[in-house]
């Protein structure tokens, strides 16, 4: 049994090289990778290059766009890790699909694990995961506990969220609990509307059944369009409580909670919160208008006064373009 894992890097090279580091300890499962460098402008595909061909063997695969490269260690015919190099930014969702589709013609991977660059992995994790999936076959997605990589005893998701179509809300499951705890996994997995896009294991039947992600996001509720497609097949969705990585949450875009948040999260936070209403729950779209008008008019109140502006643009449709970087 193969798995195949999915990362995306954005500008954050050195945490993709931790996550690498720490997948190298999984146990019990083969493995190997795809990495997308997502058009980052300050030099991660050279800092990715350099560090792989450390630790492995390289072979290029293709000098077209985007380029290729494949990394082998010893004695093995199949690529432990392959680099892509995305022109441009592609998005979260258009990265991992880019990447998933060079996975190596070779590669026969019955999972497939979507996971953040910003995470840290236990040797246990994948095999946990996979275990969950085993037991239950109409599981399409399966998540497993998200613990803050900078609070090594803090929850931030048993596996994912729910959301509120009414509102737009979303609501982590078991967010600021102390791990480790006990946890029902019937209750998580009844509750749980999405699994958290930091770590996503799929089936290669569900892909091939429901499809890739849709880019139509660029960032945020992606997740959340990929299981209400494979709910309406009759996937469901799955949590592995003893399956256990450590995210450095919002590191690449600044996507932390209320103020913290970065224009560009916000900007793309209200555009895919609005795209996802109306492709899923059209009869709530009063509702999450007035939901986003009073979030604007909570920014105007705390001093964020472009801020609110630019979404209140997004909100009414004038605006289509994000806002620079900041």
């Amino acid at each position: 049994m193969h798995c195949m894992v999915i990362l995306v890097n954005w500008k954050r090279t050195l945490d993709t090289c931790a996550c690498i580091t720490s997948l190298e300890r999984t146990i019990g499962i083969e493995w190997s990778a795809v990495v997308c460098e997502n058009g980052s402008p300050d030099g991660s595909a050279a800092g990715l290059q350099n560090f792989f061909a450390e630790k492995y063997t390289e072979r290029i695969r293709s000098t077209a766009t985007p380029q290729v490269f494949d990394y082998y260690t010893e004695n093995t015919d199949v690529p432990r890790i392959t680099l892509v190099l995305s022109p441009s930014n592609l998005g979260f969702a258009g990265g991992n699909n880019l990447a998933y589709r060079h996975v190596p013609v070779d590669v026969k991977a019955e999972f497939i694990w979507f996971l953040n660059n910003d995470t840290e992995v236990e040797p246990d994790t994948l095999p946990q995961m996979i275990e969950r999936m085993r037991q239950d076959p109409s599981i399409g997605i399966c998540g497993n506990t998200i613990i803050y990589a900078h609070d090594r005893k803090t929850v931030q998701a048993f596996g994912g969220a729910f959301y509120h179509p009414w509102s737009g809300l979303i609501r982590e499951i078991g967010q600021g609990k102390t791990w480790p705890c006990a946890v029902d996994i019937n209750a998580v997995e009844a509750r749980m509307r999405y699994v958290s896009g930091a770590s996503m294991l799929v089936t290669h039947e569900f892909i091939n059944r429901v499809g890739l992600m849709c880019e139509d996001y660029f960032l945020y509720y992606e997740e959340i369009d990929w299981a209400e497609r494979g709910r309406k097949v009759g996937f469901r969705l799955g949590y592995a409580p003893q399956a256990v990585i450590f995210h450095k949450e919002g590191a690449a875009l600044g996507s932390g909670k209320s103020t913290r948040r970065s224009m560009l999260s916000e900007y793309y936070g209200i555009l895919g919160k609005l795209t996802v209403t109306r492709r899923f729950f059209p009869w709530a779209l009063p509702t999450v208008y007035l939901f986003c008008l009073l979030q604007i008019l909570r920014r105007y109140i705390q001093g964020y006064r472009v801020r609110a502006r630019m979404m209140a643009e997004v909100l009414l449709g004038f605006r289509c373009t994000p806002p620079e970087e900041e």
